[in-house]
């Protein structure tokens, strides 16, 4: 009786079978990294998003970060207990540190007084706006994204002053778009300051290749709804 010959995989067919499956493989892993990535980069913009929300809603609510005001709301080194203090707390102040990654916030505070004005803005211009040195803390952008300029891109430069009117309450935003080098007494004074808007374009930093996205901050925004995401098609 004549062995059966049973056929099998040559060397060379297995090695182009296993060569294939690699690249596949390869392939796969790649495209997963890849949407990984991306779904990082929106999850920063989206909690850039957030955080900004949440400063409207510190505002209105009148939260303070710290559990001390170390000064008199001027330049009084002596600290104060809260609600020790002739402090009374009006907002934030935000703006970019150098590399764009990280957001500075600051309490806003002035001395307190005895409000007469019925109208909004003239009651905020009574006030003296100081910033405590204590009244600081950062936000680092997640992912390591990082907020740069519109166009032509660059290091952003920017500020935000939102003040919670003593007489109706209202919480109104001053903008300078153009500059992180100003006061909340300035930007307070600035006449154009309400009329501003700001878009913060957030960079991968090589993250990903693609469209990049940005949180535009509204006008004289007064509520949360006034900070929106803007996507691919009309992103930065």
């Amino acid at each position: 009786m004549k062995p059966l010959n049973k056929a099998g995989f040559t060397i060379i067919e297995i090695m182009l079978f296993l060569g294939v499956s690699g690249l596949l493989i390869m392939g796969l892993m790649m495209g997963i990294g890849t949407s990984i990535n991306v779904q990082r980069y929106k999850d920063s913009v989206k909690s850039l998003q957030s955080f900004l929300q949440q400063q409207f809603s510190d505002v209105n609510n009148v939260t303070n970060e710290n559990e001390k005001i170390n000064n008199k709301c001027g330049n009084d080194p002596t600290a104060f207990n809260r609600g020790q203090s002739n402090c009374v707390i009006l907002g934030k102040f935000i703006k970019p540190n150098d590399s764009g990654q990280t957001l500075e916030i600051r309490t806003v505070t002035a001395v307190d007084r005895v409000v007469t004005s019925a109208d909004d803005m003239t009651a905020l211009h009574g006030y003296t706006l100081y910033i405590p040195s204590i009244s600081s803390y950062d936000y680092d952008i997640e992912w390591g994204s990082s907020i740069v300029k519109t166009s032509p891109g660059g290091q952003a430069k920017f500020a935000i002053l939102m003040l919670r009117s003593p007489i109706s309450g209202v919480t109104r935003t001053f903008i300078n778009n153009s500059s992180s080098d100003v006061t909340p007494g300035e930007l307070l004074d600035d006449t154009e300051s309400l009329k501003r808007q700001v878009e913060l374009c957030v960079n991968s930093n090589g993250l990903f290749t693609g469209n990049t996205m940005s949180v535009l901050v509204k006008p004289n925004a007064t509520n949360s709804s006034s900070i929106k995401v803007l996507g691919d098609d009309n992103g930065c």
